[in-house]
């Protein structure tokens, strides 16, 4: 008789953590929901003062026959140096993320709560960091256009990265958004090739249009004579990004002054999540 009161009392014992764990999580994820909805109205917020002073993505004609200015390479180093403590707290916040559910592969609850923790942190984030990006840009007087056109340059046609960055190592899909926010796919479906060539898809199907869009007034012949010979090769492949096989001299030239800038300012982590704009894209 004593035994089995001690087993009831156990098992009430027992029964009540794991109760009291399934309200925990109910009310994490619960605030978490409010939480991440008040952080991407904030997003939304602030994209749409953007977009309100400046174009989206669709419809940007870059100017002086494409080729950068000297002035708006600058403006652009300004918003990427105002956004190097947010960008570190992202690429902080997916380290964090990986190492977690990497450790929940083993199964157990501990470590399904430590992944849950860190997705909590991860998405705030995300919205924080295209909030200050958006109120950096429009500060600077930059639209969406105009730093998705010079960042694909920057990056992936003078310096060389890879538009995969980030997306082919970490097995997060940045790929799908939604008008709520981004969504993250994690089950390791892709493989790393697919998801390269799908961020190489995704870059080619931004720049080419803004390509063919370029103003050509004031262009020198021999530019405009290498721009026409990209376009031909972009508009039959479309896993090939602008030049990619070495940025052309005239466009390393307009570059080479912020080299360095550029180069600190880049993190292969949170390249996917660069050129998200939730409202142009939607738009489109």
């Amino acid at each position: 008789m004593a035994m089995n009161k001690k087993l009831k009392k156990g098992c009430a014992v027992g029964c009540g953590v794991v109760l009291l764990m399934v309200f925990v999580i109910i009310g994490s994820v619960s605030f978490f929901v409010r939480d991440m909805s008040l952080d991407y109205k904030a997003v939304k917020k602030s994209e749409e003062a953007l977009i309100a002073a400046h174009d989206g993505i669709a419809g940007y004609s870059p100017p002086f026959g494409g080729i950068p200015s000297a002035e708006r390479l600058q403006s652009f180093v300004d918003v990427r140096r105002d956004q190097a403590e947010w960008r570190l707290n992202v690429a902080m916040a997916f380290d964090e993320f990986m190492v977690k559910k990497e450790a929940n592969q083993s199964g157990g609850f501990k470590h399904f709560l430590n992944l849950l923790r860190s997705t909590t942190r991860m998405a705030p984030s995300l919205a924080s960091f295209w909030s200050s990006r958006n109120a950096a840009l429009k500060e600077h007087e930059m639209g969406p256009g105009e730093y998705t056109y010079i960042y694909c340059l920057a990056y992936f046609t003078y310096l060389g990265y890879d538009p995969g960055d980030g997306a082919q190592d970490s097995e997060l899909d940045f790929g799908k958004s939604s008008r709520s926010g981004i969504q993250i796919d994690t089950d390791g479906e892709s493989t790393e090739v697919e998801r390269r060539e799908a961020a190489c898809r995704r870059v080619h199907d931004l720049m080419l249009p803004m390509l063919q869009a370029v103003d050509r007034t004031g262009s020198s012949e021999d530019w405009l004579n290498e721009l026409d010979l990209e376009l031909a090769v972009l508009e039959e492949s479309p896993l090939r990004y602008p030049w990619r096989d070495g940025a052309p001299r005239m466009l390393s030239d307009a570059f080479r002054p912020v080299h360095l800038e550029l180069e600190q300012q880049y993190n292969v982590a949170v390249n996917p999540v660069e050129l998200i704009f939730e409202l142009s894209s939607s738009e489109e």
